[in-house]
């Protein structure tokens, strides 16, 4: 684990120790964020994972980051349980200490394309509906349905800045068979409408 006071140290830690997944701030002295993740895309060929730290001011180079691979975004202050989620959702949904959420995680990050119920999910993994979301609220501080729109927003994000397709396309990909709750459930977590956030 190391720690850059800048761009330029953040450059030569990430070739010293070869981290899986790096933390990176937008705006640092010497190279900002966006610089190096551009240096790192063409001159780096281990497979690491960045999580973009952002202030709310600097919003749009966030988005930027999105285009050179970035996987996830955190806006300053950080708070613990979103730095949690934001960590288990680039190594590979096996973060939590509990087997089972870490099994329904997965069981997401598999399926999320298609039709997921809740009272299925609940069915296929021997427990209840009210344990589920309890766990996700244990760990998560929402509900599954709203872990899972999360997520599936998120995906959406991404295809957005790495994919020329359109709205409705970007929504059935990621499970939304509903373009209205897509648009509605993209606002609700994101503050901004689907056309409006990819510009």
């Amino acid at each position: 684990m190391g720690e850059a006071e800048n761009g330029r140290e953040a450059i030569e830690l990430i070739f010293d120790l070869k981290p899986e997944v790096v933390f990176l701030d937008i705006e640092m002295p010497d190279s900002d964020g966006i610089d190096v993740m551009d240096y790192i895309k063409n001159h780096y060929i281990e497979p690491i994972t960045f999580i973009v730290v952002t202030a709310f001011s600097y919003f749009e180079y966030a988005q930027s980051s999105l285009r050179l691979g970035a996987k996830d975004i955190l806006l300053k202050p950080i708070e613990a349980n979103s730095l949690k989620e934001s960590i288990a959702r680039v190594i590979g949904y096996k973060f939590t200490d509990n087997p089972l959420l870490n099994d329904i995680l997965q069981y997401i990050n598999i399926n999320y394309r298609n039709d997921i119920q809740l009272n299925q999910c609940a069915k296929d993994f021997h427990i209840s509906v009210n344990q589920i979301n309890r766990l996700f609220n244990r760990y998560f501080h929402m509900t599954f349905i709203k872990y899972l729109n999360k997520f599936r927003i998120d995906k959406a994000i991404e295809l957005m800045y790495n994919e020329e397709l359109p709205i409705k396309e970007i929504a059935t990909q990621v499970g939304f068979n509903n373009l209205n709750y897509f648009y509605k459930t993209f606002k609700i977590i994101t503050g901004n409408t689907p056309k409006n956030y990819k510009q």
